[in-house]
């Protein structure tokens, strides 16, 4: 809303406020921020002037006097990860205004996180290396990592929250097992870097642990490798499936989440192949692509709630300087037609 000043409109300020709440300007602060205690009177009064002028603080101005930009940057491979609206909400619901970020190769797009000065990042990629994670935290901006690999050594304002993805890759090679499969292919996700059955990334550590206790052999060919982009996984599929030894060919796909999975279904389709007679393929996530494609997709679920809660709990711990644990949520496997 805006009032009038000598004919001319201007925005609502925190007098204006103050004025129509009969309270000094510094107790509307301390209503709008709840930084300290307010009568119930008070506060009362400074939300009713609230709403009757339509107030909207001046998160920039605020910004500038607490030496924080307000905002958050969500740094994802994709941005279909539709449930991470939640996160958002409480994160908003505290002030904060949230970004979503396309990831980007190079140290121009480190750069460019660091001098747009966010207060925190939440990373959900595999570009970046461990060098320029705590090149960004070292800049004095936290990170809250969906970490997918080893990294090594990262900073101690990096915290980790993530599914176990451990337990649902032994989970889905147990299934898989289960179901009388097996030779199960690893589909690691985008950018996802493997070296293939010497691999130490405990992804594919889980999967050849989960193989030799199921009694199945491990084969170097029924790892993707080729991780850069879509077309390059198809590629490495398109081999595993086109071997000329059709005992050497995988009956199921284990991906690294559900954007790759449907990929990888519709790309099965188009090789004349049925999901999941000739191949079965399961996805991570349990994101609404799994109930969109046809069939529907057996898939690795996580409490959404529980991630949303934890990721806006640790990035608000990370911003007033305390470092929580890292998290690892429970998992289980959503049965549905592709697997």
């Amino acid at each position: 809303m805006t009032v009038r000043n000598c004919g001319k409109p201007r925005r609502v300020t925190r007098n204006d406020v103050a004025e129509l709440a009969g309270v000094s300007p510094a107790v509307v602060s301390y209503v709008i921020n709840s930084s300290k205690f307010v009568s119930e009177e008070k506060t009362r009064a400074v939300r009713e002037a609230i709403e009757e002028l339509q107030y909207r603080p001046n998160m920039q101005a605020r910004g500038l006097r607490i030496n924080r930009s307000m905002q958050i940057a969500f740094v994802c491979d994709n941005l279909r990860n539709d449930w991470l609206e939640d996160a958002e909400k409480l994160l908003f619901e505290k002030g904060y205004y949230v970004s979503h970020c396309y990831s980007r190769d190079g140290e121009e797009f480190i750069q460019m996180l660091i001098a747009r000065q966010f207060d925190g990042v939440f990373m959900m990629s595999n570009r970046f290396s461990t060098a320029q994670l705590n090149e960004i935290a070292e800049a004095g901006i936290p990170i809250v990592l969906y970490k997918t690999r080893n990294y090594g050594k990262l900073n101690p304002n990096i915290v980790t929250l993530v599914p176990d993805l451990v337990d649902g890759v032994i989970k889905s090679v147990n299934y898989l097992a289960m179901k009388g499969h097996e030779r199960i292919a690893l589909i690691p996700p985008l950018r996802y870097k493997t070296t293939g059955l010497s691999d130490d990334g405990f992804r594919v550590r889980a999967y050849m642990d989960a193989m030799k206790k199921n009694g199945l052999s491990l084969k170097e060919e029924l790892i993707c490798t080729h991780t850069e982009s879509m077309e390059t996984i198809c590629g490495d599929v398109f081999n595993m499936l086109a071997n000329s030894d059709k005992d050497a060919r995988p009956t199921a796909l284990i991906t690294g989440n559900d954007y790759i999975a449907v990929h990888l279904i519709q790309y099965i389709k188009k090789l004349g192949l049925r999901v999941p007679d000739d191949v079965a393929v399961m996805g991570v996530d349990n994101t609404y692509l799994a109930t969109v494609v046809t069939p529907q997709l057996t898939t690795m679920d996580f409490s959404k709630e529980e991630f949303s809660e934890k990721l806006a709990s640790i990035m608000l711990n990370l911003l007033a300087g305390k470092v929580p644990p890292d998290e690892y949520l429970k998992v289980s496997i959503v049965v549905r037609e592709s697997a």
